[in-house]
């Protein structure tokens, strides 16, 4: 026995002839939701979004070497034992933008200084209070639960908030195929927007840079220590080796103990210099070697302040409001003394 399938008939000409008679209630529907619609889109804060772009650099610490090897040379300076480790760049710029996400970044941005279109000089967390949150701040959110400490960081639940909604506000993105990080800033206040935007390329690149050559720096700096202890004891031995020479007559030079005392002075100036030249060597090395371990983040386009807002798109949401309201119309014309099974 073979089933027959049950075909449905849709009256098409019945479906318009209920519209155009439950014609006041859909369009009451639809107006009903324009409206509503309407004091939603103009009740949303505008905003506006500015971006910049910037290209890191990539390359091996190898390669950097090899870069400097000519100049490095000029300078009596060897890199190749610099050079002999080579290997990847320590941080791969796909983590770049995770530093932009970091608490210790959003930390420092609130306290960063911040001006508005409206040419007011101030804090950006007062910014924030005041455009953002409208200063509809409850006293228990500020309270910090957690006592302060340099082993961890502690904030309270309201900074812990706006911390969630910057993260959304201010992203930076790493395009794969081309390497460009972009970086962008939506806030209410155009102009905070390109500011904000260049304060975190700016924390980006100094991060980066600090990061790279955080050590090298250490180093450079324990050898310029070193270097002055060094300069000065052979400028010392320099200055004895001299004046001995000129003390001692001529005579005197024949005894064996003035011989050894000579001696003595000659050996010690000896040590002095070549220790010396050899600390000055290294340091002129580790200089060479921070500017080879120095990235570069090109800027491609800078943070420009922009003239339209990107929120709210107050047509697309009236445009929204008018088909939903419409179809709840339709829907509830279907449904009122049941016309639908005029349809179906």
């Amino acid at each position: 026995m073979q089933e027959q399938e049950e075909e449905i008939n849709i009256n098409i000409k019945a479906f318009f002839q209920i519209l155009w008679r439950e014609k006041i209630v859909v369009a009451f529907l639809t107006l009903l939701a324009i409206v509503l619609g309407g004091f939603y889109a103009f009740s949303l804060k505008e905003e506006f979004i500015s971006e910049g772009k910037i290209l890191p650099e990539l390359q091996t610490k190898a390669g950097g070497a090899s870069q400097l090897s000519g100049l490095a040379a000029l300078a009596g300076v060897d890199l190749s034992a610099m050079s002999a480790g080579g290997g990847a760049d320590a941080i791969n710029p796909s983590l770049y933008p995770d530093v932009l996400r970091s608490t210790p970044f959003f930390l420092e941005l609130f306290n960063h200084k911040v001006n508005t279109k409206d040419k007011k000089t101030l804090a950006f967390s007062d910014f924030y209070n005041q455009q953002v949150l409208d200063n509809d701040i409850e006293a228990k959110n500020l309270k910090l639960n957690f006592p302060l400490s340099n082993d961890y960081i502690a904030v309270n639940y309201q900074t812990e908030k706006n911390i969630i909604d910057l993260k959304k506000r201010l992203t930076g993105v790493l395009d794969k195929k081309t390497g460009v990080i972009t970086i962008s800033a939506k806030f209410p206040d155009p102009v905070v927007a390109a500011e904000i935007a260049r304060y975190s390329m700016n924390y980006l690149a100094e991060y980066v840079i600090n990061y790279r050559t955080a050590k090298s720096q250490k180093d450079l700096q324990f050898l310029a220590d070193r270097l002055d202890a060094a300069k000065g004891k052979f400028y010392s031995n320099q200055a004895k080796k001299a004046n001995y020479s000129d003390e001692m007559p001529l005579k005197s030079l024949r005894l064996q103990s003035a011989d050894l005392q000579r001696e003595r002075i000659e050996s010690e100036y000896k040590v002095s210099s070549s220790f010396y030249n050899s600390l000055l060597n290294k340091y002129e090395e580790a200089k060479l070697k921070i500017q080879q371990e120095t990235p570069v983040l090109k800027v491609l386009e800078p943070p420009v302040v922009p003239n339209l807002k990107s929120e709210p798109k107050k047509s697309i949401i009236l445009i929204g409001a008018a088909i939903l309201g419409a179809f709840l119309g339709i829907i509830v014309a279907m449904l009122r003394k049941q016309n639908y099974k005029e349809v179906f």
